[in-house]
């Protein structure tokens, strides 16, 4: 069994063509899918308590299931970043090597230092929206295109508005969502902030990329903007604890979308490794989640919550984005020397 094993998807003669992508977007849309089910509607708690700053009182039992899924399933996903990270420093010059992995020290207590300043909650969100920037980097990529600021056959203004309107999408949803500066109860403001979100978004790039099938990233931000403006109008008739849900399920679905398709595009261009294989991602996340799940319940193992507790995620989810924009860099500076 494969994740690259051809798929009766639809050939499109585009640089954003999945088939020739090697991540396999339709095999991982409708893992995802599964993968959702199965968070939501798990019988068993994998987790005794919400993240200490995150949502407390506010959080149904199943989408605290579903994050903690997410969160344990992240780990897996980190083994094989830092492992690919780690592969690719080993071909720089010592110098530049050792002077990467201090950045990415540097990066760690920066970061803790901002958790610690702004506070959880706001720390995570910021996160989640650096998140959907990594994922439509991941995404370029997985599409052999380039991404912004690289070498274009298009303009370089439409490239780089195309990665940025998810981003900005999010962020608005986001804000719509958690009714920041009471929003919701701002009708006209509320329409016309979703209005103009989504006249940005076909103004620059996105109706022309949409039309010639290059990319579904616009697609992607004008889900966001209708989600927004949807869940902006139905925000009066909601719990906090739906609010919680709805949010959270926006976060797995990205997140698992992106696990997936970040294994299938490493078994597509590593094809002998054997830590690769199907069986061996699935042995080495069930692993990883018996571990987390050992850590949330078993009070000797505490210890290890700084590392692998649902509260310090977000921390070590912007570590690997920090330290996956750090790479390309140091890469480049290392060749121009």
């Amino acid at each position: 069994m494969s994740f690259t094993q051809s798929t009766q998807a639809p050939r499109l003669n585009t640089p954003d063509n999945p088939t020739e992508a090697g991540s396999r977007p339709w095999l991982a849309l409708a893992l995802t899918f599964l993968l959702l089910g199965i968070g939501y509607a798990l019988p068993f708690p994998l987790t005794p308590s919400p993240p200490a700053g995150l949502w407390q009182g506010s959080i149904a039992p199943e989408v605290l299931n579903l994050y903690a899924f997410t969160v344990f399933a992240g780990w897996g996903h980190f083994f094989y970043a830092w492992r690919g990270q780690f592969k690719r420093t080993t071909r720089l010059p010592w110098h530049w090597r050792t002077g990467y992995w201090i950045a990415v020290a540097s990066s760690i207590a920066l970061l803790v230092l901002l958790r610690s300043f702004i506070g959880v909650a706001l720390f995570s969100a910021l996160v989640w929206i650096w998140f959907i920037s990594h994922f439509v980097k991941a995404e370029r990529v997985f599409a052999r295109q380039p991404v912004a600021g690289e070498h274009s056959s298009r303009p370089l203004q439409t490239s780089r508005f195309v990665s940025v309107q998810p981003v900005i999408a999010f962020a608005w949803l986001s804000l719509v969502l958690f009714n920041v500066a009471e929003i919701q109860n701002r009708h006209w403001l509320l329409f016309l902030g979703c209005l103009a979100i989504g006249v940005f978004i076909l103004t620059t790039g996105g109706w022309r990329t949409l039309a010639a099938g290059l990319s579904f990233l616009p697609a992607l931000a004008l889900f966001f903007d209708g989600e927004a403006f949807v869940w902006g109008t139905y925000g009066q008739y909601m719990h906090p604890a739906f609010r919680v849900g709805v949010y959270v399920f926006h976060v797995a679905g990205a997140s698992f979308f992106h696990y997936l398709g970040s294994y299938a595009y490493g078994q597509s261009h590593s094809r002998g490794d054997r830590w690769l294989r199907i069986l061996s991602i699935v042995g080495v996340n069930a692993a990883i989640i018996g571990i987390c799940c050992g850590a949330a319940w078993l009070t000797y193992l505490r210890w290890l919550s700084p590392l692998i507790g649902l509260e310090w995620f977000t921390l070590w989810v912007a570590v690997h984005l920090a330290a996956s924009d750090l790479l390309p860099v140091w890469k480049r500076r290392a060749l121009v020397t």
